[in-house]
């Protein structure tokens, strides 16, 4: 079910990240292929009804804002860069799984924290309500006035 994301699922996932571009970045062919090079995580459910990226808090990325907020919060993290899930998978357990696979990678390497951010403007409350249903704790906000955005930022202990 859950597999390494390949080079045919990048066109499923550049069409679920447009579609859902008002909580993501937007991404093109070249951003898809920059972000899967600096991930250490990148899988895929049911052939990319379900995507997760995420990266180690120390990676080559310094560009990145939500990492620069959160290397100072917190030591030894995985840092879920972005999950995708089809609306038409949505509430079908993909989200879960992909979780719990991203956990226990991280967990076997050692990391301390699974890491993310989830919009408030414009919000997106059922991923607030995952996250805390999943034991995720608030760490903080960052707006983005120039992006007309905003984000919490969640943590959840690995041990």
């Amino acid at each position: 079910m859950i597999k390494n994301i390949q080079p045919e699922h990048h066109k499923k996932i550049l069409k679920l990240n447009a579609e859902f571009v008002h909580w993501l970045s937007p991404l093109d062919h070249d951003g898809l292929s920059q972000l899967l090079s600096r991930a250490e995580y990148a899988r895929q459910a049911n052939e990319a009804a379900g995507v997760l990226i995420g990266y180690a808090h120390d990676v080559d990325y310094p560009e990145h804002w939500n990492l620069e907020w959160l290397r100072p919060r917190l030591q030894n993290f995985f840092y879920i860069d972005r999950i995708i899930i089809d609306g038409e998978a949505q509430g079908r357990g993909l989200g879960q799984a992909l979780y719990a696979d991203v956990a226990e990678y991280a967990r076997l390497r050692g990391y301390s924290w699974l890491a993310c951010e989830v919009n408030t403007v414009p919000d997106n409350p059922g991923s607030h309500a995952f996250h805390v249903r999943d034991g995720f704790q608030s760490l903080g906000e960052q707006a983005f006035p120039e992006k007309d955005k905003a984000v919490r930022y969640y943590a959840k202990a690995l041990n």
